[in-house]
């Protein structure tokens, strides 16, 4: 009995480190596409980007939703609700990378990684779940700082910090709508729409912006990053942004195997190693050294986004991933998608309440005011 515990003790320790690696693995090499994508801004709109990024991406992600679940791995519950998600994933990716072309890469990372804290408080207004004192403590000290980290002089006014924190608010709204898909959707076949709707909308945006009407040589980085034209890479850059692709697909792989080999309430603090691999990758790649209020408003907002966990996990919360929330999602059940249960949930948030009708049995109320 001794043995037989022990045993499945250490391969219950040697999964969980499995994950940890996988989940740190996938987060570097997110970390490379960061860095590819800020090296070809200067030349690219973003958009021609992530459009040519997903037409290979969205290939290797359909044969592991196929090799891994079969037809049923396709299967979409609430469509609609998957359109809007797509619209705001593809808002988010857009923002993060406009932020990106001109902020550097570690104070990106870092504001983005304050989603947690945006989807703490969206859980209220939306979700209407009970948050304490303590985590509202948390949720404000992870405000502030973002604002450490933008700097005491606060550059709000800066185009880039703006798209930054839309994308960090995106985000945190495209993570709230991940939770009514759960019940009926795997991870990866959410991720492989995802990917076939940032095709469509970049696509969209192309046929609108490619021609370049709009784009002026003065313009702030960011807005040149959105409004340039379309062009026809070179190949060195083709294969850049094939490694993008890559980089897409294997990644959004290893965090979901990682969730699935492991406990999520053990993986999931580590995803704030993808602050620390962005802070490398700046400094190694990019030669930016993170200044003395970025390394303070990271640690403050990874503190804070770890406290939150942590009380989730006491008040008995599902575990999550802060940072991927499909990632985290485990196989659904099998449900009935023409009547889906989350759908009643989320009309009842999406409805203004309405009172229950009059029973005329009933006597009439006493509408007197108490005295």
């Amino acid at each position: 009995m001794a043995a037989g515990t022990i045993a499945q003790t250490q391969t219950e320790d040697s999964g969980s480190m499995l994950g940890v690696w996988l989940l740190s693995l996938g987060l570097l090499i997110f970390t490379f596409q960061d860095v590819i994508v800020r090296e070809l801004s200067s030349g690219y709109p973003v958009h021609e980007l992530i459009f040519l990024r997903g037409t290979l991406a969205i290939w290797l992600m359909g044969f592991y939703v196929y090799w891994r679940y079969g037809f049923a791995g396709f299967r979409i519950y609430l469509p609609w609700l998957v359109v809007l998600r797509g619209m705001i994933g593809v808002t988010c990716f857009t923002f993060y990378y406009l932020a990106l072309a001109k902020l550097t890469l570690a104070d990106t990372v870092t504001i983005t990684f304050a989603s947690p804290i945006v989807i703490a408080v969206l859980s209220v207004l939306i979700l209407k779940e009970p948050v304490g004192w303590r985590r509202w403590c948390a949720i404000l000290f992870g405000f502030l700082g973002v604002i450490v980290v933008v700097g005491p002089a606060g550059q709000f006014d800066d185009p880039a910090v703006l798209f930054a924190i839309g994308g960090t608010v995106t985000y945190a709204i495209q993570n709230i709508t991940t939770r009514f898909l759960r019940n009926g959707m795997t991870g990866p076949g959410i991720a492989f729409y995802q990917m076939a709707l940032f095709v469509t909308f970049s696509g969209i945006a192309g046929l609108i912006l490619g021609h370049g009407a709009f784009f002026d040589d003065g313009q702030h980085a960011s807005i040149q990053f959105f409004l340039r034209p379309w062009q026809i890479p070179e190949w060195t850059d083709y294969g850049f942004i094939a490694i993008t692709s890559v980089i897409a697909a294997v990644g959004f792989i290893l965090l979901t195997n990682a969730y699935a080999v492991s406990s999520p309430a053990l993986v999931a603090p580590f995803e704030y190693t993808g602050v620390l691999w962005g802070v490398i990758a700046g400094w190694v790649f990019l030669n930016e050294v993170p200044g003395l209020w970025t390394v303070a408003g990271a640690l403050m907002i990874v503190g804070s986004g770890l406290y939150i966990l942590y009380r989730e996990s006491r008040h008995g919360s599902p575990a999550r991933s802060p940072h991927n929330p499909a990632s985290a999602m485990p196989d659904p059940p099998d449900v009935d998608v023409r009547n889906p249960p989350e759908a009643e949930r989320l009309l009842e948030i999406l409805s203004p309440a309405t009172p229950p009708a009059a029973d005329p049995a009933a006597p009439p109320a006493d509408n007197r005011s108490p005295a």
